[in-house]
């Protein structure tokens, strides 16, 4: 997300607090000198003293408790120092204080959206979902050619399962920047989780247009045109995916499991083994290389080296991730059994 300031709109947030509310200050202290507690809080930030900053903040909204800016400016901090649970009530208190301004609903939104990244359970996600949500399109009321709230509106309706709304905010945010590689990324996605392959991979590939070196778009591109069954292409995207990754065993499982498909043994069991050997903790890969070595076991039983070497790999992908269960029973099946000792 990308970072906002307040400089920009000081002038203009001073000459509309008195839209707010009122609220209980101080009688001995003067709205005006709230307004100079605040300018000194924001010397004390570019100069990086977070925690003097919020005691001049504190001095101003309790001078001035309708004084928006100054409860924005502390939810800013708290961002910052990594609270944003205080940060979100920095900037509802702000909302509150000024209904009219956009960049205490903006950061309200990308607040609660950070909230549900951590949240410890799906009702807690989706209600800071819907939090963000609603913040964001007051947002976008205030002032709807926003390109970052309406990018962040479409991941918080993409995360609810609302896949015609993401679409919807998230091709408006590429009406307002063209040049955008991740929002046609993320329209790629959303048009994949509808099911619309063709769609996807004209907006992966408009992302891909607009920067080249973007592995994980390939990734997915790659993984669409495998939805498709259509495995060159597939293939291709990994290849590309693995020059502009060469540390990731993942473009190399993906491409095991395409030449796989196409009967291509050989082939996909060097794919594999080729993600084993960047990355010997893979249980993909390992499970992987199992699954061709235990196929070409079984076209020809009396290659048991190969049922051998298959059941070891399985082995090890489940030491590196347990819950696998169809993998065990395969271990069961073709485990070969002891033989009877003769009495």
């Amino acid at each position: 997300m990308r970072k906002h300031f307040i400089w920009a709109w000081l002038a203009a947030c001073v000459s509309a607090m008195a839209i707010g509310g009122c609220g209980n200050s101080d009688p001995g202290i003067s709205p005006q000198k709230a307004i100079d507690f605040y300018a000194n809080s924001q010397m004390l930030v570019d100069k990086g003293d977070n925690d003097a900053a919020l005691a001049e903040l504190r001095k101003a909204v309790s001078a001035d408790p309708t004084l928006s800016i100054a409860h924005c400016a502390m939810g800013d901090i708290y961002r910052k120092q990594g609270d944003n649970v205080l940060a979100e009530r920095s900037y509802e208190t702000a909302c509150e204080t000024n209904p009219y301004a956009f960049r205490p609903h903006y950061n309200l939104g990308v607040v609660c959206q950070a909230i549900s990244d951590a949240a410890g359970s799906v009702q807690a996600t989706r209600e800071q979902l819907s939090k963000a949500v609603r913040a964001y399109l007051r947002a976008l009321v205030i002032k709807d050619d926003d390109f970052d709230a309406n990018l962040n509106l479409s991941a918080c309706y993409f995360q609810l399962g609302k896949y015609d709304l993401a679409a919807q905010y998230c091709r408006r945010a590429i009406e307002l920047d063209p040049k955008s590689a991740s929002a046609y990324c993320n329209l790629g996605i959303i048009y994949d989780s509808q099911g619309d392959y063709s769609k996807a991979i004209a907006a992966y590939d408009d992302s891909l247009e607009l920067d080249v070196h973007q592995p994980r778009i390939l990734l997915n591109l790659g993984s669409t045109y495998m939805r498709q069954q259509r495995w060159p292409k597939a293939i291709k995207a990994f290849e590309m995916a693995a020059k502009e990754m060469p540390g990731e065993s993942a473009p190399f499982e993906q491409i095991g499991a395409c030449r796989f498909q196409q009967g291509e043994m050989d082939l996909a069991l060097a794919a594999y083994r080729q993600a084993v050997a960047i990355n010997p903790r893979s249980a993909a890969a390992h499970r992987g290389a199992g699954i061709v070595l235990m196929t070409q076991f079984v076209k020809d039983r009396t290659q048991t080296a190969l049922r051998d070497q298959a059941l070891e790999a399985w082995h090890r992908s489940l030491e590196l991730q347990a819950n696998q269960d169809d993998l065990a029973k395969l271990i069961e099946k073709y485990q070969p059994k002891p033989a009877t000792p003769n009495l």
